[in-house]
């Protein structure tokens, strides 16, 4: 689908694009491939299950905050 336009609406960022009939229809950016890849998953390339961030607030959660 061609994109016609990729800008702020409604408070956040979308993409307007032209369907095979001639329609247009605007959907958010997160919706798409126009979005670059999150580094996270890009880079770990599937080898971890766990962002150490969430490790970290694990650890606090069953520590009762002293981790």
């Amino acid at each position: 689908m061609p994109l016609v336009v990729r800008k702020l609406l409604w408070g956040e960022e979308r993409v307007t694009v032209e369907l095979p009939d001639g329609t247009y229809r605007s959907m958010p950016v997160a919706w798409t491939d126009a979005v670059p890849a999150d580094p996270y998953i890009s880079i770990g390339a599937g080898r971890s299950l766990f962002r150490v961030e969430d490790l970290m607030e694990l650890v606090r959660l069953i520590t009762g905050g002293e981790g």
